[in-house]
């Protein structure tokens, strides 16, 4: 975070908002940690429902979107150390890793 630049607030709600950062055509929604975090929690349960019933192209599409989640929680805890500043919610993403591991059920 060497460059300090403004995002424009477009739009602010209690746990969201729509912004756009400089030198983007469409703007961006910006959530929550927490809210984020809890999301992949949810999401990160569907995946080990699609894994306890087998059903494998389930389970890979929500892996694909759990992972996503996850390099968002670890990008976000990134800058939250980097600004010393503390995640608003426990355990860290850290200790929530996820993997595929289908083939091991």
């Amino acid at each position: 975070m060497d460059e300090q630049q403004t995002a424009k607030i477009l739009l602010h709600s209690s746990n969201s908002g729509v912004v756009q950062m400089p030198g983007r055509k469409f703007p961006e929604i910006a959530i929550q940690g927490d809210s984020l975090s809890n999301l992949f929690d949810q999401v990160r349960y569907c995946l080990q429902q699609a894994k306890q019933h087998q059903d494998e192209e389930a389970y890979y599409e929500i892996l694909m979107l759990a992972e996503m989640l996850q390099g968002q929680l670890l990008n976000y805890e990134s800058a939250l150390i980097e600004l010393g500043m503390e995640r608003p919610y426990s355990p860290s993403i850290q200790e929530r890793l996820i993997q595929d591991d289908f083939s091991s059920s």
